[in-house]
């Protein structure tokens, strides 16, 4: 087995993936019985045997043994200010002990509660070091968020942040406005803890009453600025300050208890890190644009479906047309037959007029003078006469308004007719010269 592991960026990350390895192979080679021994022993491990199982209990309603007291005490304190004119004399010092204004126990109490979520942020990630999957090292971000809570615990207590602003202001860092004492520190702030809250969203994945406490945590905080923001927009300045304490020492809270949970998640379920669940948000979204692609998809087969019957119906609009059109086109081919034979009837009863009025053209004495010439010059002039019969067309003596108003094919035949009437005449005058 190699134990070299390249990829790994630290000595934990080796320790950890060689562990992971070695438990692996164990189980494999090891029977049913040491499968089981193993698996316990696993749980016990991350189950934590700590001295804190006596502390955090497995049940989770008993946490609030120690939160609800807390969130009793803030809720005294305001009721406590709100209440001080009926309960104390404005001069005395118990009034100005139990004001959020002048009174520095608020400021203590808050440092405490921040202390011990640094604290907690510590313990989770000492139980994050247990995981024999976390081969990134995710675990080092609870050591941020302790130094951050530390850090803020400082700042509630000694007023460390008004040190620093009254130093930008001095120095003239930057100039904001009437708003650059409350800025010079809140900038930083969120730029800092947007980032850390990130990544511990992300941790709080598994975890889903620890995510909900930070939900709202991360909420109040920003409503608490929010209103340091527009105080004298709101009616009521004299409840100003009881607004705004309130909404910082509930945030103080929430994220205490989310903390508190948190490390109960650990100890008794999973030192793991969460797999990564799609939220109901995600979850309802794509399940809309599903629905939503499904709908477009139906509309688009719909209109491709009545498309193709628009297109069959013309198609089948389109051919009866051709075929009506060409049944009309056969009908009046007909019709024009029918026309003709009927012309052809009442032309030819007057062509045997014509050929009869054909021979009549030689005169009465021309034959009486062909008998006196000798027979050699009736053959010669019969032999010049046939060449120019034949110049001659046949059709001159017909009526040519006869033609009009016929086909071509029409006015072929007739022709032919007149034609074949002009080769019988030819052939009987040719006989009466013979």
């Amino acid at each position: 087995m190699s134990t070299g592991f390249a990829g790994s960026r630290s000595m934990d990350e080796r320790r950890r993936r060689r562990l992971a390895s070695e438990s692996s192979e164990s189980l494999e080679d090891s029977n049913e019985d040491t499968v089981s021994q193993n698996i316990a022993r696993t749980h016990r491990f991350a189950a934590g045997q700590f001295p804190l199982r006596t502390i955090i209990f497995p049940r989770r309603w008993k946490l609030s043994v120690y939160y609800l007291p807390v969130l009793f005490c803030f809720a005294s304190l305001i009721a406590a200010d709100l209440y001080r004119p009926e309960l104390t004399r404005p001069e005395s010092a118990l009034a100005g002990y139990l004001s959020l204004k002048t009174s520095s126990l608020s400021h203590v109490l808050s440092g405490a509660l921040l202390l011990v979520s640094g604290q907690l942020a510590l313990l989770i990630a000492a139980l994050r070091t247990l995981s024999l999957h976390d081969f990134s090292g995710r675990y080092r971000l609870w050591k941020w968020v302790a130094s951050g809570l530390f850090l803020f615990a400082l700042c509630t207590t000694t007023n460390l942040h008004q040190v620093w602003v009254d130093t930008v202001i001095e120095l003239k860092l930057f100039d904001w406005g009437p708003h650059t004492q409350l800025l010079a520190w809140m900038v930083p702030t969120l730029i800092l803890g947007s980032s850390v809250a990130l990544m511990t969203y992300l941790e709080l994945r598994g975890d889903r009453a620890g995510l909900n406490m930070t939900i709202i945590a991360v909420a109040s905080y920003v409503a608490c600025l929010t209103f340091q923001f527009t105080d004298n927009l709101i009616p009521g300045a004299a409840y100003h300050h009881l607004i705004g304490s309130g909404l910082l020492l509930f945030a103080h809270w929430c994220f205490f208890t989310s903390l508190l949970l948190h490390t109960h998640h650990l100890l008794y379920q999973s030192v793991d890190l969460p797999e990564k669940v799609p939220s109901r948000l995600t979850k309802f979204g794509g399940e809309y644009l599903r629905r939503r692609r499904i709908r477009r998809k139906a509309k688009r087969v719909a209109k491709a479906l009545l498309r193709k019957k628009q297109q069959e119906t013309a198609r089948l609009e389109q051919e009866a047309a051709e075929q009506a059109r060409l049944e009309t086109e056969s009908e009046e081919k007909q019709s024009s037959v029918k026309a003709p034979a009927k012309s052809k009837e009442i032309e030819s009863a007057p062509a045997p007029e014509e050929v009869a009025s054909v021979p009549e053209k030689p005169k009465a004495p021309e034959p009486a003078e062909t008998k006196s010439q000798p027979p050699a010059a009736k053959t010669v002039s019969r032999k010049k006469s046939k060449p120019a019969q034949k110049n001659i067309r046949v059709d001159q003596s017909h009526d040519p308004e006869q033609l009009k108003g016929l086909s071509k094919r029409e006015r072929r035949k007739l022709q032919k007719q007149w034609r074949e009437a002009e080769r019988q005449n030819a052939a009987g005058e040719d006989s009466d010269w013979s």
